[in-house]
């Protein structure tokens, strides 16, 4: 396909100086990069995601998000950690404790696309955005998207704060420890390692306040 197009750029430019010539296949041959580029934005794409719920049924909400996220024909291979029940960060006062876990998925949606899905989820599950950080019965982040780097004005990937986040690097690190985050360019073990170490005598993972939480999905874990 390259080839042709250089040929047809050639033949179109008869008599020009090998100069011309040069510059103007050399735009043939970066159009069809930048096709093939645009078209290679309908393969699959690994993604991960962060759920949290911590109103009522907390595990059901974990699960139903799951279910509904399974159900949609351009997302397969969900794989997900454990449940892991974490204290409620953001400061708007006294609040029960999350569950939080990980999905790895792979998907054809768009970065917007999985958003507005992720969304829609959230809004069939009873999720309300009166309070930021407020109590949610189910809340979807995208975390990372197939090592890319986007920044607009209603999604941000890497998502700003999971670097910061022990509620999510535990899981995501459960699922995937060697991915690199594409920014940091560090391993999620190894931002884990760190966070964890910033932390200091006040972290502990066998406290009450961080614990595993053996979920009605586990068995799958397994056979991944």
């Amino acid at each position: 396909m390259v080839k042709k197009k250089i040929k047809q750029a050639k033949t179109k430019i008869k008599g020009k100086s090998k100069g011309q010539v040069k510059k103007i296949t050399r735009k043939a041959v970066e159009k069809v990069v930048a096709k093939n580029k645009k078209k290679s934005k309908n393969s699959v794409a690994i993604a991960y995601l962060g759920l949290g719920s911590n109103v009522g049924d907390r595990e059901e909400y974990i699960e139903q998000a799951i279910f509904l996220l399974e159900k949609n024909p351009k997302i397969e291979g969900v794989k997900h950690s454990s449940n892991y029940e974490t204290e409620a960060e953001g400061g708007q006062g006294s609040q029960p404790p999350f569950i939080n876990a990980v999905l790895e998925i792979k998907t054809k949606l768009t970065p917007q696309q999985l958003l507005e899905s992720c969304q829609e989820i959230e809004a069939a599950l009873g999720r309300e955005r009166e309070v930021e950080w407020g109590p949610r019965t189910i809340d979807i982040d995208i975390l990372l998207y197939d090592g890319e780097i986007i920044s607009e004005k209603n999604l941000q990937i890497p998502h700003p704060l999971m670097h910061e986040r022990l509620f999510v690097l535990r899981p995501l690190r459960e699922v995937a420890p060697n991915l690199l985050h594409p920014i940091l360019e560090k391993s999620i073990d190894s931002l884990y390692d760190e966070r964890k170490a910033d932390q200091g005598a006040t972290y502990d993972d066998d406290l009450p306040g961080f614990k595993e939480i053996k979920g009605a999905r586990d068995d799958d874990f397994e056979r991944w």
